[in-house]
């Protein structure tokens, strides 16, 4: 190449593809392809768990006293749950494990959970399908098992010991089915549950988010002990309206009283008040007895 041929423009243009080219060699690689992030190999999903896991959970998943459970017996179900929901990695590990943005990417996810299903022999991600469920059933079933502490809206409430069984607003038909093979928290494990009965309950959750009661914001969000305080000052409120109405002296029916008018006799068989009484008194006949007069001896 005779670079005087180019002109004076070669002092701009040839900077600029060699920058260009730089930056293709180092995001594409020599491969030519995007390499953003590694293959979910069972190789990844180990580096991924001792870097963010491990510190709590231990090099193979056996749990550090004071730290975190056990997870050989968790499961994929269990990984997959508390990793999609953003409960996991905890930065406490004595607070109580909530809902908040997830910090991993799919590819992690799957590496990750794929690598603690290898620690032991727990539950599967299950496979809920809400197509054709029961609501009813769904409804009777969550009604008897998880309403005391969702509450019947599934608006969540608490649930003592400074905790709280979570709304169920964001909650997808399969981490329904994961919590309630897994039982996160403080919730208790349902393994008699069948596959369909599993489907019936996500599906009935499904139908309370639709209609929007699960928001806090809905009658029945913001649960029993809330709402039953709020009912009790409401009623309060006209009860003391009431009495006061009661109580106070109406045109009518209270009478004022006459201050000249003698105070009523509290004993008005004690001595005759009126003439009329006195006569009366002299006149009723003697029943016989006479009243003996003390005679002092002279």
């Amino acid at each position: 190449m005779n670079w005087r041929t180019l002109g004076p423009r070669s002092l701009f243009v040839v900077p600029v593809v060699a920058a260009v080219a730089v930056a293709g060699l180092t995001f594409f690689g020599p491969t030519g392809a995007g390499q953003s992030a590694p293959a979910a190999t069972p190789e990844f999903g180990s580096r991924l768990f001792d870097a963010h896991c491990s510190a709590c959970h231990g090099p193979v998943g056996e749990g550090i006293e004071g730290r975190g459970p056990d997870l050989r017996q968790e499961g994929e179900a269990a990984a997959d749950f508390v990793l999609r929901t953003g409960r996991m990695p905890l930065a406490n590990p004595s607070a109580q494990a909530i809902r908040g943005p997830v910090r991993f990417n799919e590819e992690e996810i799957v590496a990750l959970v794929e690598h603690v299903g290898t620690l032991g022999d727990g539950p599967g991600i299950p496979d809920v399908n809400i197509e054709g469920a029961d609501i009813g059933n769904g409804a009777n079933l969550f009604l008897l098992n998880c309403a005391a502490c969702h509450v019947a809206s599934g608006a969540g409430a608490p649930i003592g010991g400074n905790r709280r069984a979570p709304a169920l607003a964001q909650a997808t038909p399969t981490e329904i089915g994961e919590a309630i093979l897994v039982g996160p928290g403080a919730m208790p494990i349902f393994s008699t549950f069948t596959d369909t009965e599993i489907n019936d309950i996500a599906a009935y959750i499904e139908d309370l988010n639709q209609q929007g009661t699960t928001d806090a914001l809905a009658f029945g969000g913001a649960g029993p002990a809330a709402e039953g305080l709020a009912a009790w000052l409401l009623a309060l409120v006209p009860l003391i309206a009431l009495t006061r109405w009661i109580g106070h002296a109406k045109p009518g029916r209270n009478h004022p009283r006459d201050d000249t008018e003698p105070p009523p006799d509290d004993h008005p068989g004690d001595t005759p008040t009126t003439a009329e009484d006195a006569a009366a008194e002299a006149s009723a006949p003697d029943d016989g007895t006479v009243e003996r007069e003390e005679v002092t001896p002279g």
